[in-house]
């Protein structure tokens, strides 16, 4: 079949309407403003459907010609993402077309029928610079499968259509065949219908059955209603590295594991190969107390090794949950919350989690962070901030902490609490923290042109930097380039570096410690192994968590817990560290409870290198007042 005769497939009205239900329902979970089907003509590619945002400048006939210079051209002549963060910045599409309308940023999968000719793009653009997160991108790839079975059915319908005619023709010679062309004909047709409501793998219903299930069955019933999404959290990581027919084997497996719910009133569908719906409507009074039951039975039939082929596989899984009418009133809109919990879940570590409108909120917001993180250190928005150390002994400068801050054109100042954990888990702190620990290192190297050798300079460590088997020769390369004695760097950890390898976090820390480098826990006195991690790791110091130093004026326990700290420390040969001193009382109090350094807003508050230096490392101010 030539590319004229597929331009010649119409698109049914009830799957352009689906389609223009994805797209919408993209824009609305990505926050990103215009998502389009493209299609491809003989000579031009023309936008099929569109999303109604106010900031999307295409409509649907909108049509460019052909001329190698497209986003569209290139995705369909590669048959892979095309990623464009900023189209000004980037020499080959600078002046591209789309750019006199305003957009920028362009993130683009091929669409293709079944016999692999290409129908044309599903993307997503926006109108200022987008990385476009991996969240994202992933569901662009589920939607593009969803076109793509639309595109599967049309084009067999299309083949069947051309049988009927060429059966029809031969019908009026040969009537004796009209009974045989009959029942292939419903046959086909049975087929196309199984194919558009069910999944092949499975044979559980898809998300047009999903849709069509819940208009005719629960919209019309006044029974409260949980959707739940269980995602499989690794399968990704399973297909990678035992191939597809492992992954296909998992997700028949968990299929067949959720059909055993259908006895409780479940109906279970299949959204992706790793997605999957399931619907409790109420049938009693105890509807909250049923689906706890249900989210536990999912758990425990997860909760076991899958055996394939030689290996036996463990499953990662969360759920997540809305609930309707209470969380929303349409399909479409409920889907999005439970898909919202559910991410809220995986990132979280939970098993399971309850939508609410707080955490839509916060799940956006952290998008937003997450993407205009990826270029703050490319666009030198993060700088380090130094909070001063004094002796207790006689009140003068020894050291400062290295704390680090972002200050970005969009958001403003993000609080380091807004973004350190996104770095963590998205994999970006180790990149920052590098340029952390360099940053450090290079001013250290000036102060101590200042001051002395003995000043020092303290730096957080993230858990996924001791996971780095390269650390420790990074961290002597840059004690070498700055000409910077090891015993000047101070290495902050806090008892989240020992939740995975402790071996491997031992054997780093060692290494470390045999630089002359020092090493110190943070926030000392809150985790519930503290005792056993100074007992079995090469500490040199341990810092008092600022809570228990807030309250030394109106807590007495907290005041024997602080001298109880100091003094097994001193027992240990550690230095101890109080943060968080705020007046004259706690900074009294740790003096007299024989604490050796001190550290809180009574001293200093954290400042940028310049005036850190104007106000600390001036020789006339190295004493306190």
């Amino acid at each position: 079949m030539n590319q004229e005769s597929y331009s010649d497939i119409e698109i049914p009205a009830d799957i352009l309407e689906n389609w223009q239900g994805l797209i919408e329902h993209i824009a609305e979970i990505t926050s990103i403003p215009i998502s389009l089907v493209m299609r491809l003509q003989s000579h031009e590619i023309e936008v099929c459907v569109t999303n109604t945002h106010i900031d999307n400048p295409y409509q649907v006939g909108d049509r460019e010609a052909l001329n190698g210079e497209l986003l569209c051209e290139a995705v369909i002549d590669s048959q892979q993402e095309l990623l464009v963060p900023n189209m000004l910045r980037d020499l080959h599409w600078c002046n591209n077309p789309d750019v006199k309308l305003g957009v920028i940023a362009y993130c683009g999968l091929p669409l293709n029928w079944p016999t692999g000719k290409p129908f044309g793009t599903l993307c997503m653009l926006d109108i200022k610079d987008n990385s476009y997160t991996l969240p994202q991108r992933e569901l662009l790839q589920l939607f593009k499968k969803m076109v793509e079975a639309s595109l599967t059915i049309l084009y067999q319908q299309y083949v069947l259509e051309q049988k009927v005619k060429q059966r029809t023709a031969e019908l009026e010679r040969v009537n004796h065949k009209l009974s045989k062309t009959l029942d292939l004909h419903a046959a086909a047709e049975q087929t196309i219908q199984l194919q558009k409501y069910r999944n092949i793998l499975t044979g559980l219903p898809n998300i047009n059955q999903l849709e069509k299930h819940f208009n005719d069955h629960i919209l019309t019933s006044a029974n409260k209603t949980a959707l739940l999404h269980l995602r499989i959290t690794n399968l990704t990581h399973i297909r990678n590295n035992l191939g597809l027919l492992c992954s296909q084997y998992i997700t028949q497996y968990v299929a067949d594991k959720l059909r055993l719910l259908y006895s409780k009133g479940v109906y279970v569908a299949l959204l992706s190969d790793d997605c999957f719906a399931l619907l409790y409507r109420q049938d009693n009074n105890d509807f909250m107390p049923t689906i706890m039951v249900i989210i536990d039975d999912i758990l425990e039939l997860l909760d076991m090794k899958v055996a394939f082929q030689e290996h036996r596989i463990s499953l990662t899984y969360c759920v997540g949950a809305s609930v309707y009418p209470d969380n929303s009133r349409s399909f479409l809109e409920l889907m999005n919350n439970t898909s919202v919990s559910t991410s809220q879940c995986q990132l979280n570590n939970k098993s399971y989690q309850f939508f609410d409108a707080v955490m839509k909120t916060d799940l956006m917001d952290r998008f937003q962070i997450e993407s205009q993180l990826y270029n703050a250190l490319e666009n030198d928005e993060l700088s380090l901030h130094y909070q001063p150390f004094f002796d207790v002994a006689n009140n003068q400068l020894i050291g400062s902490e290295a704390l680090l801050r972002w200050h970005n054109p969009l958001l403003g100042y993000v609080a380091p609490d807004k973004f350190i954990a996104i770095a963590e888990q998205s994999g970006m702190m180790v990149e920052i923290g590098y340029f952390v620990l360099r940053s450090a290192i290079q001013q250290l190297a000036r102060w101590q042109q200042v001051h002395n050798e003995a000043f020092f300079i303290a730096v957080n460590l993230s858990p996924l930097q001791l996971q780095d088997k390269e650390l420790v020769n990074k961290i002597q390369d840059l004690l070498e380039t700055y000409n910077v004695s090891a015993n000047s760097l101070e290495i902050e950890i806090t008892e989240n570096v020992f939740l995975g390898d402790q071996d491997g976090a031992l054997q780093i820390l060692q290494d470390i410690d045999a630089l002359g480098i020092r090493i110190a826990l943070d926030d000392f006195g809150t985790g519930y192994s503290s005792l056993s991690y100074i007992q079995r790791f090469p500490f040199s110091s341990v810092k008092i968590d600022r809570s228990f130093i807030a309250s030394l004026a109106t807590s007495e326990l907290n005041q024997h817990l602080v001298k109880a700290i100091i003094s097994m420390a001193t027992a240990f040969n550690l230095k101890v560290v109080a943060e968080g001193i705020e007046d004259a009382t706690q900074a009294s109090f740790i003096k007299n409870a024989g604490g050796h350094i001190y550290q809180g807003y009574f001293f200093g508050r954290p400042v940028g290198a310049d005036e850190f230096t104007r106000l600390y490392v001036n020789p006339l101010s190295l004493l306190v007042n």
